[in-house]
């Protein structure tokens, strides 16, 4: 028997922020009791946000932001720790915004409904809706992966496309997880995205590149997500 086999099954949480520190703030007290590992990545933020004691961080000051990159940086990551910890691909790890603070229970809860799907990934649904599954592109907005906080299996693989920067490429890795083995939303513990598109309203440089990810978004599957 393996010594990953011996092991809990890990519970990371990967947080990209930039300037928000009392959302940071709130985000890390609600992810951290659900999670054994909580990894921030700092993009630009000036001051450079303060992150508490037991919370490993990175600091990328890379401008304009490519945030595909900075997930695939943060879930590569988590590749290397848990190997160092013995436990190879038995974890799960939560993707979160800086504003999204999960409520209490909703890693258990996603995962518990991931374990019984064999879904490769899951997160809550906004609008509280019945367990839905998904194993294929759709024009569903209601019922796709929750893109502020889902959690996915360490053993899918799967990555962000970095040919998209700031939009689209979350529902691109959608896409992929459901043609990985599949994703789930549960219908319970709905994550609050408390600034929905506040960068991307409040500067222009990154709104003109949403039009830029929605171009090459419908270049590789022909036509936009809805």
């Amino acid at each position: 028997m393996s010594m990953e086999a011996n092991l809990p099954r890990g519970r990371g949480a990967l947080i990209l922020a930039h300037d928000r520190q009392e959302l940071l703030n709130q985000t890390i007290e609600a992810i951290r009791p659900q999670a054994d590992t909580v990894m921030v990545i700092d993009n630009a933020s000036d001051p450079p946000l303060k992150i508490p004691e037991g919370v490993g961080s990175m600091f990328i000051p890379d401008q304009p932001p490519v945030l595909s990159r900075f997930w695939n940086m943060g879930l590569d990551w988590f590749v290397r720790w848990y190997d160092s910890q013995g436990r190879g691909l038995n974890y799960d790890v939560a993707v979160l915004c800086d504003d999204a603070p999960p409520p209490s229970g909703w890693f258990a809860a996603v995962t518990e409904a991931m374990r019984e799907t064999g879904a490769v990934a899951g997160s809550s649904s906004p609008w509280s809706q019945p367990r839905v599954m998904k194993y294929e592109m759709d024009s569903d907005i209601r019922n796709r992966m929750c893109s502020w906080a889902f959690i996915m299996d360490g053993a899918s693989g799967v990555r962000a496309d970095e040919s998209m920067h700031w939009w689209y490429f979350d529902t691109s890795m959608d896409i992929d997880l459901r043609r990985t083995g599949g994703t789930v939303l549960i219908g319970t513990h709905p994550v609050q995205n408390i600034q929905p598109n506040f960068f991307t309203v409040t500067k222009p440089n990154l709104n003109e590149q949403a039009g830029r990810d929605g171009a090459r978004f419908a270049e590789l599957y022909g036509r936009l997500p809805w």
